[in-house]
């Protein structure tokens, strides 16, 4: 009977944790939530104990809920970058636990301060790619919406004003009802005017799907058709917005009619292209997914568009900031999805200068950067993102019937104008449909064989809204600092003989670090001589020599017996002096003459004294100096490899 009753309990533990179980996170929980306001440090401690347990015990939501309790406190106590981080757990519990929606709350803060550091590098093919309708193999096309702006009347006006032409020209076609649609045709002509030019088409169904007939929809194709110019539709776009449009909630009858058009524009207007094309919402990406349930299958879309608009203040409202939020960051749910199958497209897309609500704020600089930072960085982050069309107007135009909330325009302020003449000005935009860049990009990977002078370019986002510069550590040697987007630096790989590290750092606007990425590197330089660290062989032309004396670590640095790097570099037997008297080595090789001098930081350069940041051993009967200053004075070059513990030197 005893054992019976003892299995008996020992099944119900198993089956159901006792209370003691879970007093652990519950009680630090709830110690947490009475602390927050006098003791946050400790608060966040207490939270993050309860976190890792609720998760360990596979309860997601709580442990989502705990996560949130961090981020919030990270963020009070100006530990952005942590806050970022914990945004990015909370984010992914409650998208486990099936509760995408409650991290909304949390997005816009926390997506402003996610970090993130990738390195590209330049290729001249972009790869196995299926090519869309219209799609360039490399490069973005320039579009623009200028119905409202200064060149509207005049498109071929666009290359004086922004330095480039544009390629695309964005235009509002409207169906308010059987038998009556309207096309915007001075658009369709000023842009058939241009040459090489293309016509971004958004064909809105005001009158709501029910409305639709496959009649308009062929009458309107054969209007399309005679304009004979590319014609980038965008049928019933933004369909993912609920209460903005009258074709959102019914997702079978967009799929239907989506279709439905795209049949009818293959069979009557081969000039068009057909574009898909939702908004992307502030909100968790398991929100964002709600969009998918309307796209019509890859048979029936040749591009996807996705429009968005950076704003100081999000919809307005002061308690909503924006500022934070990295306009690139906009894309990655929709480029992870499509970029394998389709082109993309930025449909609309525009970054305010002035805040018309709430209150009224110049916000240019902010304004300038994000628009170099957006167009120089979009061709290494997506090269698949094949076009992008600006929407350059000010909301507080009369005609313009939504909130009025930020003015886009780029030509009414000169450091925004300036900016985007800048930005747009690389090879890779694209002034005519149908041209193409000379190459794109892929990104750098660890352990990564790269072979001659390459280009480097980082995509940073930080906590900070403005980056000050982001450095480039090559086995140590800081080689340069460039301070703008996409902070570029050509590295010259040919002289890094093997592995090598490689380390990039992002500074904020205040000058400190905020994030940082390792790679190690393979170089394709041979070198001369190799010297490992404790051992009395080196090799010199693949050759192995043997020493009396290895290699040795004194104060963080390594020191080489001066004798044998020497003889390495060509130095000849007869070319190597020691005097005893004065204490000094004195080297002799290819009409240079150098002398050092164990004890003190100095060395002599065919007679010019130089300091040095260290002094000359004298170990074991022997003379020890960094490699560097033999190999630099003789036209050599050396690099330190980690992972093996050696000296690596090579021709410059």
């Amino acid at each position: 009977m005893k054992v019976t009753r003892m299995v008996i309990i020992l099944i119900l533990l198993l089956l159901f944790p006792t209370a003691a179980a879970w007093a652990g996170p519950w009680q630090d929980y709830r110690r947490a939530g009475e602390l927050e306001a006098g003791d946050p440090a400790t608060a966040e401690s207490l939270y993050r104990n309860a976190a890792a347990a609720f998760e360990a015990g596979g309860d997601l939501l709580n442990a989502g809920l705990a996560w949130q309790k961090i981020f919030r406190l990270c963020d009070r106590q100006g530990k952005l970058g942590e806050a970022g981080a914990a945004y990015v757990k909370e984010v992914a519990l409650f998208q486990q636990a099936g509760k995408p929606d409650w991290a909304w709350e949390d997005t816009a803060r926390g997506e402003s301060l996610k970090s993130m550091l990738r390195l590209f590098i330049p290729v001249p093919d972009p790869g196995r790619i299926t090519l869309a309708k219209f799609e360039p193999a490399a490069g973005v096309y320039l579009g623009l919406y200028e119905e409202r702006g200064p060149a509207g009347n005049y498109y071929n006006r666009v290359k004086d004003l922004y330095g480039r032409q544009h390629a695309l020209y964005l235009g509002y076609g409207h169906i308010y009802g059987p038998g009556n649609f309207v096309l915007p045709r001075d658009t369709m002509e000023k842009a058939r005017q241009v040459p090489g030019a293309g016509l971004v088409l958004a064909l809105e169904p005001n009158g709501g799907l029910g409305d639709l007939r496959e009649e308009d929809l062929t009458a309107i194709a054969r209007e399309l058709a005679a304009v004979k110019i590319p014609v980038f539709l965008r049928f019933a776009s933004e369909m993912n917005m609920e209460g903005t449009n009258a074709w959102h909630g019914d997702p079978a009858a967009y799929v239907s009619w989506f279709r439905r058009a795209a049949t009818i524009m293959r069979r009557e207007a081969p000039n068009v292209a057909m574009v898909w094309n939702p908004f992307d919402i502030v909100q968790p990406e398991g929100v964002k997914a709600a969009a998918l349930q309307y796209y019509p299958g890859d048979e029936y879309v040749d591009w996807v568009g996705v429009n968005f608009y950076s704003d100081y203040y999000l919809s307005g409202r002061a308690d909503q900031p924006g500022a934070g939020l990295d306009p690139l960051q906009r894309l990655d749910y929709w480029y992870r999805i499509f970029a394998g199958s389709k082109p993309l497209m930025v449909g609309e897309f525009g970054i305010a200068h002035t805040v018309l609500s709430p209150g009224r704020a110049d916000v240019s600089r902010w304004a300038a950067f994000n628009i170099r930072k957006f167009y120089r960085t979009l061709p290494l982050l997506y090269p698949r993102v094949k076009a992008v069309v600006y929407f350059d107007l000010n909301e507080s135009d009369p005609l313009y019937t939504q909130a009025k909330v930020s003015d886009y325009r780029l030509d009414d302020n000169p450091e925004v104008l300036a900016a985007y003449r800048e930005a747009i000005a690389g090879p890779h935009y694209l002034e005519q449909v149908g041209q193409e860049a000379p190459g794109t990009y892929r990104e750098l990977e660890d352990h990564m064989a790269i072979r001659g002078a390459v280009t480097l370019g980082a995509a940073v986002k930080l906590y900070d809204p403005f980056i000050s510069r982001v450095e480039y550590y090559l086995n140590g040697e800081l080689l340069g600092s460039p301070t703008s987007p996409p902070y570029q630096l050509t590295i010259d790989f040919d002289r890094l003989p093997g592995e090598g590290s490689l380390v990039v750092k992002a500074y904020d606007s205040q000058g400190r670090e905020a994030v940082s990425r390792t790679f190690t590197i393979y170089g394709s330089a041979v070198p001369v001589a190799i010297f490992t660290l404790g051992q009395k062989s080196y090799s010199s032309n693949g050759q192995v020599q043997e020493m009396d004396v290895a290699p040795l670590l004194e104060n963080g640095r390594t020191y080489v017996p001066l004798r044998y790097l020497a003889l390495a570099l060509g130095v000849p037997e007869a070319g190597i002096g020691w005097d005893p008297a004065s204490q000094t080595v004195t080297l002799s090789s290819g009409g240079h003459i150098l002398k050092f001098y164990p004890g003190r930081a100095e060395m002599e350069r065919d007679g010019r004294r130089e300091t040095l940041d260290v002094a000359p051993l004298n170990r074991y009967d022997r003379v020890f100096l960094p490699a560097r200053y033999v190999a630099e004075a003789l036209g050599y070059r050396v690099t330190w490899s980690p992972a093996r513990q050696q000296l690596l030197v090579t021709r410059e």
